[in-house]
This record gives structure tokens, sequence and C-alpha cells, in this order.
């Protein structure tokens, strides 16, 4: 019996050193079939898997297989492509190295499932290739099961504590092989994750919104609808931490290698990462962005006729919603560009800056009109300047902040700049014709319906003010222009601006005129010298429906007349008259009557010796062609002296001439009775200014006279 039972032993100890010595010599071969037959079974012998070598550990449970590949059969592939039965993405995977830690080799042998502690895929490189023709076709749900199946052999059941990809590379190409999008230098690492065929789409993506780590040094998206194509720069997706970072994001035309949008170090913080993962929206507490460049297109609305409103659209390329509580973005170059006119140089902005404090909304298709009043914003950037197509003059704005949440508007200043000397312009002047230096302080518009100044660059403003100063030089030495200056009164001028225009109230505060203009006869420069203007412009509009409702534009003003007289005025302007109507107010107080040389002089050849101005009063009716006025000119001791210019082009008094004037021109007026009544035709091709002038003059003219 003893006998019997060693002999069974032996031969029981003998089978299994056999069959020990059989899995050892053998056993790389039956997992390798075991799993090209677990492959091929489900992906209907469609693709097939190979791999170099492989070490495995089968008491300890980890295996390392060198080199996999998984691709498709290109037999069965042109066989599938002949019944118009290919799949909607074929997948080519390679992987340098994978090792399983802790598997269960029975359960993988026996039910071609992974039960495992860890994974880890070494520098795989993953291709996806749409299969239909023109544009890829949209990824389903299955898609993307599908390609997480073809990741880990698409087994039964995948069971792991960690994943790992180290160094990966995802491609996406079409058919002919050409790149649409790429990701490269891929980490992931993924916990707790669990794979079965009763998962559905979302169970496996949402693995991306519970704990998971991903950074990817690149990744370049496929062409948008505009034809310009994304690349990100290291990024850095947290799901536990709810954050997302990229250290830049460049967007470039197509076949341009320079950036038209080039953002730094955007940070994205309270990220909504269910959101983000599942239904690709952007929900988040704090975007922070270093700043760059970005380009903005803006492009006339279809259907909308010429002159009509312009829509800078956002793309939601990228992302299909977005909602964030707030947005920081640092020093920022903006080009904006005209698609209307792309042979236009673009308007760039320097040193912009722009903070959101409320919640912000995007969805596909809206522009930037549609978002203002949705949110609290701040803008802030640098002036620009540029040159007028004449090269006579640069336009320079100086830094300013729009503040959505408040409704004002803060400009440095706006400059008129000329780029020629007055001797330049009057050289390459044909006319005489006035040169202007505008020199506009301290902007400010509240009350600014900023939707419609941005989006359809429509001004409607509830208070403005600021502070001018404008110089304008003319050399009457020139030939008179017989161009009509018809149509071009202020009211006038208003009423033709090409952008719709409603200011309730604008002041102006502590300004200054000055008109030079040099003399024909003695060939000197006079100047009318207004400082200390304060005034208050009200219901400035050229928008039919607020004409139709008030269509009185107003001003109220004062000034230091030639620095020596206190002038108030009343300036109104019918802005639905037909034929230029409009009506002035105006009085001077005292002053010395000397203080007139500055004009009288170079202009009139006429010198003030002694005298004293009490009062100017007048009441001026104008149209288009000529003016009526009711004048008051009250003075005394009034001496004048008649002038002739020397050889070096100084003044000398005329003696008989000075007493003839003096013996003409009455010594006082005290007579408050005495109101000359005025008829003045217009010159047609003069300023308004000039009639308005010429008809104060011609009354003060005829009561001194």
């Amino acid at each position: 019996m003893k006998k019997i039972l060693r002999i069974v032993l032996v031969i029981i100890l003998a089978f299994v050193v056999g069959g020990l010595i059989y899995w050892q010599v053998n056993k790389k071969n039956i997992i390798e079939q075991s799993i090209e037959k677990a492959v091929t079974k489900k992906t209907d012998s469609l693709y097939y898997l190979h791999y170099d070598s492989s070490r495995i550990d089968e008491m300890l449970g980890n295996a390392t297989f060198y080199n996999l590949v998984l691709q498709s059969d290109s037999a069965q592939k042109a066989l599938l492509n002949s019944t118009d039965s290919l799949p909607n993405a074929l997948y080519n995977i390679r992987i340098k190295q994978v090792s399983v830690n802790s598997v269960d080799i029975p359960g993988f042998l026996q039910k071609a499932t992974i039960a495992a502690k860890s994974i880890v895929l070494l520098q795989p490189v993953f291709q996806i290739i749409n299969t239909g023709a023109g544009n890829p076709k949209p990824y389903t749900a299955n898609d993307t099961l599908e390609l997480y199946q073809k990741m880990l052999g698409k087994f039964n059941s995948i069971n792991a504590d960690t994943v790992r990809i180290t160094n990966g590379t995802l491609l996406i190409t079409n058919k002919e092989g050409k790149a649409q999008t790429t990701l490269e230098n891929i980490n992931i690492t993924l916990n707790k994750f669990l794979v079965d065929s009763t998962k559905d789409y979302h169970s496996i993506i949402s693995y991306f919104i519970k704990d998971i780590r991903v950074t990817v040094e690149n990744i370049q998206l496929p062409p948008s609808k505009n034809g310009s194509r994304i690349n990100l720069e290291n990024v850095d997706y947290n799901a536990v931490e709810k954050y997302l970072q990229v250290s830049g994001i460049k967007q470039y035309e197509v076949n341009n290698m320079k950036p038209v949008t080039d953002l730094k170090n955007i940070q994205i913080r309270g990220l909504n990462t269910d959101a983000f993962i599942l239904r690709q929206q952007l929900k988040a507490g704090q975007i922070s962005c270093e700043g760059g460049v970005i380009t903005i297109y803006v492009r006339k609305k279809a259907g909308k006729v010429k002159g009509g409103d312009q829509s800078i659209e956002l793309s939601t390329d990228v992302i299909g919603q977005a909602e964030v509580a707030g947005i920081t973005l640092g020093s920022t170059k903006v080009i904006i560009i005209n698609q209307d006119e792309p042979a236009k140089a673009p308007f760039v902005l320097s040193n912009t800056r722009f903070k959101l404090t409320k919640m912000l909304n995007i969805i596909e298709g809206a522009s930037i009109g549609n978002l203002i009043d949705n949110a609290e914003w701040e803008l802030s950037a640098d002036g620009f300047s540029l040159e007028t197509k004449s090269k006579l003059y640069k336009i320079s704005m100086g830094d300013f902040t729009i503040d959505n949440k408040s409704s004002v508007v803060k400009i440095k200043n706006f400059l008129f700049t000329p780029l020629v000397t007055e001797k330049q312009f009057v050289k390459q002047s044909r006319f005489q014709q006035d040169q202007y230096n505008l020199a506009v302080n301290n902007i400010t518009f509240s009350g600014i319906n900023i939707k419609k100044l941005i989006n359809n660059k429509e001004f409607e403003i509830d208070q403005a003010s600021f502070q001018p100063e404008i110089k304008v030089f003319n050399d009457r030495t020139l030939p008179a222009e017989s161009k009509s200056k018809l149509g071009n009164y202020p009211h006038q001028q208003v009423l033709k601006l090409p952008f719709p225009i409603y200011i309730h109230t604008l002041k102006i505060n502590n300004g200054l005129v000055s008109y030079r203009e040099k003399a024909v006869k003695s060939k000197q420069t006079g100047n009318i010298l207004f400082k200390d203007i304060n005034a208050t412009l009200s219901n400035v509009t050229n928008i039919p429906g607020r004409i139709k409702t008030n269509p009185l534009f107003k001003i109220n003003a004062s000034a230091k007349f030639l620095g020596a007289g206190n002038l108030t005025s009343e300036w109104q302007f019918p802005l639905d008259a037909t034929n230029g109507e409009f009506r002035i107010k105006g009085r001077l107080g005292n002053m010395d009557a000397a203080a007139l040389n500055t004009i009288i002089e170079p202009l009139a050849m006429a010198s003030v010796k002694t005298g004293k101005i009490d009062e100017v009063s007048f009441s001026l009716n104008g149209t288009d062609t000529k003016s009526t006025a009711d004048i008051l000119f009250l003075y005394h001791d009034l001496k004048m002296e008649m002038l002739k210019k020397e050889e070096d082009a100084t003044f000398k008094k005329k003696g008989l001439v000075s007493l003839l004037a003096n013996a003409l021109i009455k010594n006082a007026n005290s007579n408050r009775s005495k109101i000359e009544k005025i008829n003045y035709e217009r010159d047609q091709t003069r300023s308004f200014f000039n009639l308005v002038w010429k008809t104060v003059f011609a009354g003060v003219k005829k009561t001194a006279m």
C-alpha cells in the first residue's frame, strides 16, 4: 500500500513538475495567445495585437510587455471599406512598455479581465484615424468608450488602484494620415479605476472629474470655423484640486506661424470639473492671465446695410459655454482687425488690462454686446496714436478706463496735433485754411451706454466733461478758397456725424480757445483769445427720435475775453431747422480797451491808447445766409492811433490819420437806449464764427463812428 502511495505521489509530483516546466517554457506563448484571442474576439478580428517580449511573475502577479502594438488588419479594413462598413474611427496603438503589478492572472486568462494594483503605460502613442471623407465625423459616446477599451485591451473588466500614462502621445488624423489634433508628452495619474461592460460613456469619462491629474506639454487643436488653429502649452489639469493651468495659449492663422493671439500663464480656479469634462462647459470661480497678445476680428453683421452696426464675435471652438465669477487679465496688447477692410492697418491698444467682478455667461454665437449688460467689469489701456490720411496731423488718445459697473469712461487726454509747422502748412496750402492744434484733457463720460458704444459705435451719455485747449491758425495772405462752407454750423456738424450720438449734458471746465490770424496788409499775426472757458452744453444729438422729443441744442458759456473782460453767452441751435437757424445772446463786462490791441494792431493797423469798455451786449439771430443783431456798446475815454508798418516790421503812428480818426470816433457812449440794428450778409466761404464776429464788430463799429 505504501509502495502504491509512493508511486501515486511520484506520478503527481512528476505531473506537477512537468506542468511547472511546461508553464515556465510556454507561459509567454499561452498568455500571448490568450491576449490575442481576447482582442480578436472583442474586435470582430479588425485588430491584432503584438509585442516583442514579456516578463511575467505569476507568483507575484506582475507582468511587463515590451513594444506592444495594437492596430487594425489591413486586409480586414479593405474588406470593411468595400462594404461601406468601416467604423467611425480606427485606432493604432504603440506602447513601449506596459507594466501590470499584482494582477489576477487566472482571472486574466479565464475571464479576459484585469484586476491589478497598478497599470503603467510607458511612452504610448495613440493614433485615432477619422474614416469619413472631408470633415471628420463627430465623436460619439461609443467612440470614446472604444478608445478606453482599446487602450487597455478591451477586456470585460479592468480594475486598478492606479493607472499611469507616462510621456504619451495622441494623434488624431484623417484617413490620409494628416494630423488634425495632437497631444504631446501626456502624463496621467488616475486612481481607483474601474471599467466593465456595464459602464456607459459618461461613467468612463467621469473618471476625469474624480481622482485624476493630467499634464500635457503641447496640444494642437484642429482648424476652426474661421480658419485658425489654437495651440496650448503645458496644460495641467487636477480634478481633485479643481484647477486648470495653461502656460500659454497661441492662435495661428492657417499657413502662418506668427501667432495672432499669445496669452501667458492662464489659471482657472474653482473649476466645475463635471461641467468641464461632460459638457465642455467652463464653469469656474476665478480665471487669471498674465497677459500677452489678443487679436479680435470685427465684421459687419449679416444682413446689415452699409454703415450698420458691427459685432465682435466670440469663438467657442474650445469651450461650448462659459460661466465664470471673475476674470483678471494682465498687460495685454489688443489688435483689432476689420475683416471688411483687410488692407487697412489694424487698430492696436497697448497695456490693456481687464477685470471682471460679476458672473459672466458666454454661449455659442454670443457677441461682446450681448454680454456687457450681464457682467461688471473694468477695462483700461495705455493710449494710442495714428496719423490722418493727409499726413498733416497725428491723433492721440491717452490712458483710459472703462468701468461697466458704474457706466463711467475716463480718458486722460485726446490730442489732434499738427505734424508740420505753420510755415510748412502755409507753404503746402493753395488756399486759406485753418490749421488746428487741439488738446482735450481730463475727459469723463458718466451714465454711458457701454453696450451701444462697443457693439454699435453709438454714443449715449448722461453726463460728459472735459478741459479743452483749442488753437487755430489761418494765414490770410493766401488766396481765399471759393468753396462754400454752407452746412458747417456747429449743430449741422453734429447732425452729420457718422455715428449716432446723444449727450444729455456736457460740461467744459477751464478751457482755452485761441484763434490766430496773419493779416494781409501788416503781415503780422493777431490773436483772439478766450481763457477760463466754462460751459454747459445740453441735448447734443443727431438721433431723430431724440430730436423729435427735444429739438433744441443749447450752450451756456462764460470766459475771459483776451484774459481781461468777463464774457457770458447763451447759444441756441434748433436741430430740426432746415436753414441753419441759430440764436445767440451775449454780454461782455467792463475791461481796458487797450487789451484789444493784440487783435486790432496786426489785423486793423490801429491801436487803442486809452479807453474803458463798460459793456457789450448783443442778441443775434442767424441762418445759412445772413444774420441780424441788436448790439449795445457802452464805453468811455476812447483814444485811437492809426498805424503804418516800418521796414523793420515795427508799427509807427500816423499822426494826421490818427487825428482824423479820433475826430470821427466818438469818445464815449453811455446811452443804453442806443442799440444798433445790424443786418449782415454772410460770406458763404467763411466760417460760422466769422459770421458771428463780423456781425458783432459791425454793431460796435457803427456805435463808435
